[in-house]
């Protein structure tokens, strides 16, 4: 494998959404200045707007990393170029990971900071945020999985709406889950069984997701 090559690839996708990392970025930060007001009102609009933050980064690089390169026919440039599938492949996933990391540590460390930091919100909300947020980073796994397999603008659209009615349905399923419900609203922070449970779960199926876009693009005999 030509990590020379693989490296120029990240670089370049790097290189064109860097203003994007910026914006959203600038976003996640204002998104975390609501929250830390504490107050009803801008905790529930510096929520929705963190979460909407991730969810967008996720579907941006997708989209314009991938599908647009297919769409815009710059696939065939590059899968011209002395680069082999693994390596295309490769530099596709380390590059969105790497970007996506980017605003979501930032955001999750930020997210953390405010809550243990604040007096009116409860330490017992850390384990659910990091949840949330690691069911988010999943997500953007999938939808970055499905347009690199199907290379299609529609299946990856799908794949977007099917992480967002997920989410919404994941939400209410972990708000009332017994072992973490209980504990939101505590003083101090429970990494409880079921909180455990699920964020093993939810790095497992991130592995997996990784794992299965890596053969399935093996099985491809043609990317143009």
């Amino acid at each position: 494998m030509n990590f020379g090559t693989i490296h120029r690839l990240v670089v370049k996708d790097w290189y064109f959404q860097r203003w994007a990392i910026a914006g959203y970025l600038a976003t996640g930060a204002l998104a975390l200045a609501l929250v830390a007001q504490a107050k009803e009102v801008t905790f529930f609009a510096g929520s929705i707007l963190l979460v909407t933050v991730l969810i967008a980064v996720g579907i941006h690089l997708a989209m314009a990393t991938v599908v647009e390169e297919r769409k815009h026919q710059t696939l065939a440039f590059v899968m011209s170029l002395p680069v082999s599938p693994k390596e295309y492949t490769t530099a596709k996933i380390m590059a969105n990971l790497l970007i996506f990391l980017l605003p979501w540590l930032a955001l999750l460390v930020g997210s953390f900071a405010v809550i243990a930091g604040s007096p009116s919100l409860p330490d017992g909300l850390i384990p659910f945020c990091a949840i949330v947020l690691l069911e988010i980073f999943a997500s953007s796994v999938l939808i970055l999985a499905v347009a690199l397999i199907s290379e299609s603008q529609n299946w990856t659209i799908g794949a977007i709406v099917f992480g967002n009615l997920f989410f919404q349905g994941f939400l209410y399923y972990v708000s009332h889950l017994p072992g973490i419900a209980e504990t939101m609203k505590g003083s101090r922070i429970a990494w409880t069984p079921a909180a455990v449970t699920l964020l093993g779960a939810e790095a497992a199926a991130i592995v997996v997701m990784v794992a299965l876009t890596f053969w399935l693009q093996s099985r491809k005999t043609d990317f143009l």
